[in-house]
């Protein structure tokens, strides 16, 4: 059913769950993670400019924009000093 509602053939589907994790799938995982512990490390009150100046100061090569989408797309909220949650 899953097919027929994708519009997808299944050995296509099939195909697709067999294939290996991608390099660029593997580095944004990296990347997620490292967010993460930023973030976590910070009390959670650095946004993506921020954790964005770390990973630079970590050697780690990526854009702010991209970061910042990571950011965005995994819901990490920066926790203000009245305690409310911002996006």
């Amino acid at each position: 059913m899953l097919c027929r509602v994708m519009q997808v053939s299944k050995s296509g589907y099939h195909a697709w769950v067999k294939r290996p994790e991608s390099e660029r799938s593997k580095q944004n995982n990296q990347l997620v993670e490292k967010i993460r512990k930023i973030h976590k490390d910070s009390d959670l009150s650095y946004g993506s400019p921020r954790i964005h100046v770390e990973l630079k100061e970590q050697k780690v090569t990526c854009s702010l924009n991209r970061v910042a989408r990571w950011t965005q797309m995994r819901a990490l909220w920066q926790v203000h000093e009245t305690g409310r949650h911002y996006r």
